[in-house]
Formats: structure tokens, C-alpha cells, sequence
């Protein structure tokens, strides 16, 4: 039994079918830059790909973001979620009407606020309320933003930990 398990997996493998893996796991030392979003009115960075392994985000899904990190530039808080970009769906949260900024809605998960160069370290827990449209990338995108004006420009969030799980 176990060796036609395998011959499957191989021939699953060799056929260039992705194989899903747990969802989560860290990103170790990585930097990403929030640019400004037109028409979203902040600024905002997409992981795909890199964190989900293929996994399809399910209404109620539970993750736990551990993260360390500085800022180039002073912020009031960092909003992290999920959303389907096809077409565009919030998945972790509710926008309330008029409302940009996920540091300023119904159930964003929202790093601290931090000064530029200051290490801070946080954990926080983001629920999914929304079910993903399929199980590509694009449809389980993780959002990092930030709805400060735009002339204060881009930041640069280097995180020395990043290490998301689902629960």
C-alpha cells in the first residue's frame, strides 16, 4: 500500500502536479515594500505563492502571524489579511463603507505601530470570514497595508522573523 502511495506521488510529481503542502511555515529574514496602491489609497504589499503552498483559504480558518521587524519610515500600524484578488474580495475581514485603512476596520489583525529603525516584535491572529474562489495564488493572496497619505512614501517593512501557522 505504501509503495503505490509513492508511485502516485512520484508520478503526480514527475507530471508537474504541485503537490499541497501545509499552509504557513516562516519566510526567515525577508524585506518588503509597501508601494502606493491606486485606487486602494494606501500602501500595500501581496505575498503569493510563498506562504499558502496551494492551500485554498476556508471560511473559519484560523492563522497566527509571529512577526519581528523594523520600519523605514514611522507608521501606525501595519494591516495584514487575506483577500482574493480575482476579483477583488476581502477574505480576514469586513470594509466598512468610506474606510481605507484595515488598522481602522472590523477585524483586521494590525501589527504595532512602529518607529522608523525600532525593532518590534508581535503576534497576532487573523480568521478567515470569507472562502477563497479557487486555490490559486491570486485567490489566496496575503495583504500587508497601510493607509497613511501618500506623500509620505513608500516603507520598507524588514522582517528578521515572519512566521505564519494555521491553527
Amino acid at each position: 500500500m505504501k509503495k503505490a502511495i509513492f508511485v502516485i506521488l512520484g508520478i503526480c510529481l514527475l507530471s508537474g502536479f504541485a503537490v499541497a503542502q501545509t499552509p504557513g511555515g516562516s519566510l526567515g529574514p525577508v524585506s518588503f515594500t509597501l508601494n502606493w496602491n491606486p485606487p486602494g489609497s494606501n500602501f500595500q504589499a501581496e505575498i503569493r505563492d510563498t506562504i499558502l503552498h496551494g492551500y485554498r483559504l476556508q471560511r473559519g480558518d484560523v492563522f497566527t502571524l509571529k512577526v519581528t521587524y523594523t520600519v523605514s519610515r514611522d507608521v501606525d500600524g501595519i494591516g495584514v489579511g487575506f483577500a482574493d484578488m480575482t476579483p477583488w474580495q476581502a477574505l480576514s475581514w469586513r470594509q466598512p463603507r468610506n474606510v481605507e485603512n484595515i488598522a481602522e476596520n472590523l477585524g483586521g489583525a494590525v501589527l504595532p505601530a512602529a518607529r522608523a529603525g525600532q525593532t518590534v516584535s508581535a503576534e497576532v491572529t487573523i480568521t478567515l470570514l470569507q472562502r477563497a474562489s479557487s486555490a490559486g495564488s491570486r485567490q489566496n493572496t496575503f495583504i500587508m497595508q497601510n493607509g497613511q497619505a501618500q506623500n509620505l512614501g513608500p516603507i520598507t517593512v524588514n522582517f528578521s522573523e515572519f512566521v505564519l501557522t494555521k491553527n
